[in-house]
């Protein structure tokens, strides 16, 4: 299946608007500030993420789509807010690809999570929701129906010229070679040391996926986690730490990344020159924004 970067980012908006979120929740009812990020989150890169947009760039996309959306939905005689976008984030999309690994994050969310700890910002959401809000249906339609709607014809001005990329590849490769990695015989080793960890501390678990997958957390989910996640979640750190597991994981995947970039060089030439297409098309109206 062959997508592009807009159609992936407008899949995301559309799951937006079509949902919401059961993450962490303070007493308001607001989505819960995420503490900032550590240093050991924001060196958590890896080789595929170069072929991705950062947040950074998923925002300058928005912001490009909500031009181009604004002016398709004002010659349907609807209104469309431009957003305030973040004009800087951290980048942590691989935040949570090997877990909590956050003390703070522990204590104060369990393994629960929201789009402030995964994304950085939440108020782009909640602003999201809000225009999302007023559209109402008719609205709706205009912008997001299938084909139709205005941010499928944002899609196709900034998809003009741009490589057809398969992203199905990338994505499996990045789900299977995660998994990989927490099979190295290193890790695996590593993994028994962080088990025999958190049996020290009462938590009975073979890996970190079984803790964060059991089912006491997420019974009757109201998006904040109980005292004894918590304290689960907690341990899991601490024992992370002590026996170094998150940099074993990330050199073992890191390592699997560079040899499969190397095996499908032609493949990722492609994602990496539709990746600088669709970036220079989406400047170009960031641009030309600037100047009207």
């Amino acid at each position: 299946m062959k997508k592009s970067y807009a159609a992936l980012l407008l899949c995301c908006l559309l799951l937006a608007a079509g949902c919401t979120s059961e993450g962490p929740t303070d007493a308001a009812g607001q989505p819960a500030k995420a503490p900032k990020p550590t240093r050991q989150v924001l060196d958590l890169v890896l080789p595929f993420d170069k072929y991705e947009l950062t947040q950074q760039e998923n925002y300058t996309v928005a912001k490009a789509r909500d031009f181009l959306i604004q002016e398709c939905m004002e010659k349907r005689g609807r209104k469309w807010d431009i957003l305030h976008y973040p004009s800087r984030v951290d980048e942590i999309k691989n935040r949570r690809r090997y877990g909590v690994i956050e003390m703070q994050v522990a204590r104060e969310f369990g393994y629960h999570a929201n789009s402030a700890i995964l994304s950085g910002n939440e108020n782009v959401q909640q602003q999201r929701d809000e225009r999302d809000k007023h559209l109402g249906h008719d609205g709706m339609q205009a912008a997001y129906k299938e084909g139709s709607g205005c941010g499928y014809k944002a899609n196709d001005v900034l998809d003009r010229g741009v490589v057809r990329a398969d992203y199905h590849l990338f994505n499996r490769l990045s789900s299977e070679l995660i998994a990989d990695a927490k099979k190295d015989p290193g890790v695996t080793r590593i993994t028994r040391r962080w088990s025999a960890c958190m049996k020290g501390q009462r938590h009975v678990y073979r890996t970190p996926d079984e803790a964060i997958s059991d089912p006491r957390w997420w019974k009757k989910d109201s998006g904040n986690a109980s005292s004894a996640e918590k304290a689960a979640a907690v341990a899991d750190v601490q024992c992370k730490s002590h026996v170094n597991l998150v940099r074993a994981l990330f050199e073992a995947e890191t390592k699997l990344q560079n040899h499969a970039i190397k095996q499908h060089d032609a493949y990722f030439d492609k994602l990496a020159e539709a990746r600088a297409t669709y970036l220079d098309h989406v400047n170009e109206v960031i641009e030309e924004e600037g100047r009207s």
